[in-house]
């Protein structure tokens, strides 16, 4: 979150814990008994959510990431009007119930926090868990999306029919690869980066027949790398 936004998110935390205040003191319930954890926990809840906020959205600008925060805020607003709702029914039953027992509303409200955070806990460690694995596909599969880049642009440069021809069937075979790359395939496709940059080189400055057996090179190391997956898979 930026700046502007921490600033607007105080501003209304402020002014939701001023106006459960204002209700909670001006409404004429009796401050005995179960009116007090009732409170506290009420207080907690607006708090916790405050937390909550801090913990899915803070140092975190990705689309992705706020998308994944989504479950954290449905759960601590559930959290959230379930316990209003409680603090509530303990305002009333304080007020009209004599000596109604204050240990219920301390004992309830426990229960409640404790198992929201069991459950803020797992999801927001499964969140995590979801973040790491998609961050570990996108590394490996970045070196064929590169090629593919690169060979793409490559072939908007070219006129020449048979070379454009040799890079259509280099597209095709790069397009339908294996896209995750591992420890056995990097001496390969460090290779094939090699001739890729070559290749770039060669139609840059015109030289369409060394372009074309350069094309060739970069296929049959893409045939090599292919078969190395499946090699490696077993």
């Amino acid at each position: 979150m930026n700046k502007k936004q921490i600033t607007v998110n105080i501003a209304i935390y402020a002014i939701v814990l001023a106006i459960y205040n204002i209700i909670t003191f001006a409404i004429p319930f009796k401050h005995v008994g179960a009116f007090w954890p009732a409170y506290v926990f009420g207080l907690i809840a607006i708090l916790v959510q405050i937390g909550i906020e801090a913990l899915a959205l803070c140092g975190k600008t990705a689309l992705r990431d706020k998308v994944y925060a989504f479950p954290m805020f449905r759960l601590g607003f559930i959290y959230l009007a379930i316990q209003l709702v409680l603090t509530l029914v303990f305002f009333v039953l304080a007020t009209f119930v004599e000596a109604f027992p204050s240990w219920i509303a301390w004992v309830i409200s426990a229960i409640l926090l404790g198992v929201f955070s069991i459950l803020v806990l797992i999801t927001d460690t499964t969140r995590d868990v979801i973040v790491k694995i998609e961050e570990v596909e996108e590394r490996q599969t970045r070196q064929v999306k590169t090629f593919r880049i690169s060979i793409d642009s490559i072939m908007r440069r070219v006129e020449d029919k048979e070379l454009l021809a040799k890079l259509n069937k280099l597209s095709d075979i790069a397009k339908y690869s294996d896209p995750v790359s591992n420890e056995a395939l990097y001496e390969i496709e460090a290779e094939i980066t090699d001739r890729i940059t070559v290749l770039t080189a060669c139609v840059n400055d015109g030289d369409i027949e060394s372009a074309k057996a350069v094309t060739e090179q970069v296929i049959d190391l893409f045939d090599d790398r292919n078969a190395l997956c499946k090699v490696t898979k077993k």
